[in-house]
């Protein structure tokens, strides 16, 4: 797929495009950026080489300002993963790029899922803006802070 120029006044002149392999390493250092456990550059080259859609918004100058990665699944999506720079933050950028994500999958495509920390109520507010609906739990999924877990939500976006 060709890039796409989002017309966001917080990034002018950003261009949403298919992230290759050798972007894998600006992809991991967004996300050391962003998250507090982050994806590794390992894990972006396998989605890549698996046939996921990682998707990269970067700057006018090339500098990462975000990411998607969504798996495919039957009639079906799962964004795996999520990051937008510290700095391009409360910006509107995630809802952006997730909007224009989900407006280009396949007709068929009937639902989008995801799990989110409990404790991310900033991106389970966007999600359910979205029109995503929490649907479940799973408890201690995600590593925390001193060995602790967290639980994460799963949510559902119904597109048919």
């Amino acid at each position: 797929m060709s890039a796409d120029s989002l017309s966001l006044p917080q990034a002018p002149g950003a261009g949403l495009r298919p992230a290759a392999e050798s972007d894998c390493a600006a992809l991991a250092a967004l996300a050391r950026s962003a998250h507090s456990h982050p994806w590794s550059e390992r894990q972006y080259l396998d989605s890549v080489r698996e046939g996921h859609q990682c998707w990269l918004l970067a700057a006018a100058d090339g500098s990462a300002l975000a990411s998607c990665v969504l798996m495919p699944l039957p009639q079906a999506f799962e964004v795996l993963d999520v990051a937008v720079a510290p700095q391009c933050r409360r910006r509107g950028i995630a809802r952006a790029v997730l909007q224009t994500l989900i407006a280009r999958l396949p007709t068929d495509t009937e639902s989008v899922l995801l799990e989110v920390r409990t404790g991310n109520t900033g991106a389970r507010a966007l999600y359910r803006s979205l029109g995503f609906r929490e649907d479940g739990v799973r408890r201690n999924y995600y590593p925390a802070a001193n060995g602790a877990r967290e639980d994460a939500v799963l949510m559902t976006l119904s597109l048919g």
